[in-house]
């Protein structure tokens, strides 16, 4: 703590540590910090713990973005599958769409334009 840059120091330390180890007990690891280096140190964990919270949120938050927009460019697809291809369009169908990567359904939509078939569509 007394070094240059000690208490950064530390905050990456505790930043690493709470990052590689899913074990450690964040008010234990505080508890530890505050009796062995200071009420600084706790305050330093304190902050890390909240910036890797938040940096959880966002990674959530744009993780759920992502799977609603492949969840909607599903559905449009099997939208359009059944209106070009009616019953055609059947349960094993809509599993394997259901199942497809992001790529695949921008391609099987796009296909959707111009094949003259379902199994024109589908063709991997």
């Amino acid at each position: 703590m007394a070094a240059p840059n000690g208490l950064e120091a530390l905050a990456q330390l505790v930043r690493y540590t709470l990052l590689v180890n899913d074990h450690i007990d964040p008010a234990k690891l505080q508890a530890l910090l505050e009796r062995e280096v200071g009420p600084e140190a706790k305050e330093t964990a304190v902050t890390v713990g909240q910036q890797l919270i938040q940096q959880g949120i966002q990674q959530g938050i744009q993780q759920g973005i992502q799977q609603g927009t492949l969840e909607g460019e599903r559905a449009l697809l099997l939208r359009l599958l059944r209106h070009r291809f009616g019953d055609a369009v059947d349960a094993a169908l809509e599993q394997r769409v259901g199942a497809a990567s992001a790529a695949q359904i921008e391609t099987w939509a796009e296909r959707v334009l111009t094949a003259a078939t379902l199994a024109e569509i589908l063709a991997d």
